[in-house]
């Protein structure tokens, strides 16, 4: 604890502790890890702080005010564009709006308008690691999306937006296209490269070198810092100039969230005469500031990866100690690729070996050649074929380090393997003068992260019904068993597949299609060519999955995965692809479940005469349609939950006497569309259940199962 300490410089640099005690406030929204962290903390400080327990206790009060007036509606009828897209205009009228128009390119910078226009209901896939598009929106301050039914321009005034435009403007003018997509890209943060490097060099690591960041802002000042002490102009002067620069370039880069972090960080260095505070101080100040402005932002990758790598550049500050530049920018690279490899793997989902050397590389190009050369070529336009070269010579080492990597294919599943691997990280900055501890934090490290990832979910039992809309898709796991039950409608974002892929479920012991709709087998393909699948199981012979071995399941027919054995008994024979369903009755973690695919009334009665059947937990057929769940097929059950997967849709699903029926028969009902994926968890040595609802990154929920 005295060495913890002596690292966050415990006699001034307390701060730290409060603006870590803000962000877990925030996610403890979403999160237990972070409610079981905050508590701790909370207790930590009551021993060693009461000053710093009161401030964190009064700044989490404010939070929770901000957040309740942060989610008040507020649907505006007027507003200033700052910014204009291909199919939207961004409006400002406390906070910001996408007001979506067919000719959003007629507008301009800085006109008011007056309109009328209606919120957008987004129908999204609320399915855990699936990217969560209204967060993110709220992480940039855009509260609403409307859609314009009358809009008229009644003003036009300035707006600090129209700087950056004016010079994007006066690049693209001035230079070829090449030149100028990298020129914006360094000086202002504007990010029109092409997908194709963008993917390359995501793959390498080295994505950061494309975002506006310390690093650029690093570099200008460095170069202003020259120019004035040729010219011998006083300390006050400098500072002056600096933070007159500082606030200019925070203006033409729209406020990007590395550079104001760095820049408010600068300024309160510049400005701290007495030192009271320290580096961490002033950078919790700012943190808390962020969280102040928009609560919503700990959600923003920018924001986590800026103070996390911020923070831990300050705490390692010994460790990164080094008389040469190489070994400086190698430890820098070490140090930012593993205190944010939780966060960029479960973006990539996989990892480079060589990324880290990959790094060093590269940042001593765009460091000391690619990005002073940008700047040159805007005072001396004559030096851009130099420039060109280099970009030139840049792509090919991006491409030809992508092919010559190795990638480990991983994800952190679990909210406490990321938390174990960040206190171990933690740890080695206590431990690593210490040579016998620190090779073993070292090795705790490799281990979090080579072993613990491909143990997706141990030995857990549980049936999620995945949120993919109006559509169905449910995943059975036990064990090392996983079944998945149909897929959900084509999806350009691969959401099911990217579901499996960060629980680092790679194989499928069998991929069931009910019956042959889109919206039960339109991600089957994707699925099938993304992940392997030992058994696929179909009510009959199709041309679509040719090149993949097909079972038929019959009638009375068992699949059996580990302890779950599924049994068909649907024996219906016609030309109805909905009553052709398979429907699959057994017993999953002491609960026996009855999933329906999309049959109708009269399958449901065959299956009642031909069947005696148990059914504690029922999917509920063909959405809640009126055609199926008949009052004699609910009451013929003790029923104890019902499940309806179910979305945005014209058929009037789930119907209203469905509902009635169910609620009647004292079944507790869920549905997709109201919890989001819904996932039913067993504990076989605690003998208890959980049922958890994840509707976004902001409602997740968990009671006990009865």
């Amino acid at each position: 604890m005295n060495r913890l300490k002596i690292l966050l410089q415990w006699d001034s640099s307390k701060f730290v502790f409060v603006a870590v005690s803000a962000i877990l406030f925030l996610l403890s929204r979403t999160s237990y890890l972070a409610i079981i962290l905050l508590i701790a903390l909370l207790i930590f400080l009551a021993k060693t702080s009461k000053n710093l327990l009161i401030y964190s206790l009064v700044l989490m009060a404010i939070l929770a005010l901000r957040v309740d007036l942060f989610n008040q509606e507020f649907i505006p009828d007027q507003g200033q564009i700052v910014e204009i897209s291909d199919k939207y205009i961004v409006i400002e009228n406390r906070g910001r709006h996408h007001l979506y128009l067919d000719d959003a390119f007629s507008y301009e910078l800085g006109m008011i308008l007056e309109f009328r226009a209606e919120k957008m209901n987004i129908d999204s896939q609320n399915i855990p690691g699936s990217f969560d598009y209204q967060t993110y929106l709220l992480s940039k301050m855009v509260k609403n999306q409307l859609i314009a039914k009358e809009v008229k321009v009644i003003d036009k005034k300035f707006h600090l937006s129209q700087i950056k435009d004016y010079l994007v403007k006066n690049i693209e003018n001035n230079y070829d296209e090449t030149s100028s997509t990298y020129l914006k890209l360094f000086l202002l943060g504007e990010d029109d490269l092409a997908s194709d490097i963008k993917v390359q060099a995501r793959d390498i690591g080295i994505s950061h070198l494309f975002a506006i960041s310390g690093m650029h802002l690093s570099l200008m000042i460095g170069f202003i810092s020259f120019i004035l002490k040729k010219l011998f102009v006083s300390e006050s002067t400098y500072k002056r100039v600096i933070i007159i620069f500082l606030i200019a370039y925070n203006i033409i880069t729209n406020f990007s969230i590395s550079i104001l972090r760095a820049s408010f960080l600068a300024i309160s260095l510049f400005v701290n005469k007495t030192r009271e505070f320290t580096k961490s101080d002033y950078l919790s100040f700012v943190l808390i500031g962020f969280v102040l402005y928009n609560p919503y932002i700990v959600f923003n990758l920018a924001f986590q990866l800026s103070f996390l790598i911020s923070y831990s550049i300050i705490l390692g500050q010994q460790f990164l100690k080094s008389d040469k530049s190489f070994i400086q920018i190698f430890k820098i690279g070490l140090l930012a690729n593993l205190v944010s490899l939780p966060i960029v793997i479960e973006l990539n989902m996989k990892l480079g070996v060589m990324n880290l050397v990959y790094n060093v590389f590269f940042v001593l190009f765009v460091s000391y050649l690619l990005l002073p050369a940008a700047f040159l070529i805007i005072v001396f336009p004559f030096m851009n074929t130099i420039f060109l070269g280099m970009i030139a010579f840049f792509e090919e080492m991006i491409a030809f380090s992508q092919a010559a990597n190795y990638f480990l294919e991983f994800n952190f599943p679990f909210e406490w393997q990321k938390g174990l691997y960040w206190l171990l990280i933690l740890i080695f900055f206590v431990k690593y003068r210490q040579k016998i501890h620190s090779y073993f934090y070292v090795l705790g490290i490799l281990l979090v992260v080579s072993l613990f990832p491909q143990y997706s979910v141990f030995n857990s039992t549980y049936v999620r019904i995945l949120d993919v809309n109006q559509a169905e898709a449910i995943h059975i796991h036990q064990g090392s068993c996983d079944i998945l039950i149909d897929t959900g409608k084509s999806d350009d974002y691969d959401n099911v597949v990217n579901y499996f892929k960060k629980l680092n479920i790679k194989d499928l012991d069998y991929l069931v299609i009910t019956h042959y709709h889109d919206d039960h087998d339109g991600e089957a393909l994707d699925i099938l060519s993304n992940l392997k699948v030992k058994n696929l199981v179909v009510n009959n012979y199709n041309q679509k999955y040719q090149n993949f071995n097909q079972t038929i399941m019959t009638e009375g027919e068992v699949l059996s995965c580990g302890s779950v054995e599924l049994t068909n008994v649907n024996g219906y024979s016609g030309n109805d692809e909905n009553n052709r369903s398979l429907v699959l009755w057994g017993n999953v973690g002491g609960d026996n479940w009855l999933f329906t695919g999309d049959i109708e009334k009269a399958v449901e009665k065959e299956i009642l005469q031909r069947y005696d059947l148990k059914v504690d937990i029922l999917k509920v057929a063909h959405h809640g349609s009126i055609t199926s769940s008949t009052e004699e097929f609910i009451a013929a059950y003790e029923i104890e939950y019902a499940f309806i997967s179910v979305g945005k849709n014209n058929y009037s699903h789930p119907h209203d006497e469905v509902i009635r029926r169910l609620i009647n028969n004292k079944i507790e009902l869920y549905r997709t569309d109201k919890s989001g994926s819904i996932t039913i968890r067993y504990f076989k040595y605690f003998d208890f259940g959980l049922i958890e609802e994840y509707l976004n990154q902001e409602k997740i929920k968990y009671r006990l199962k009865n």
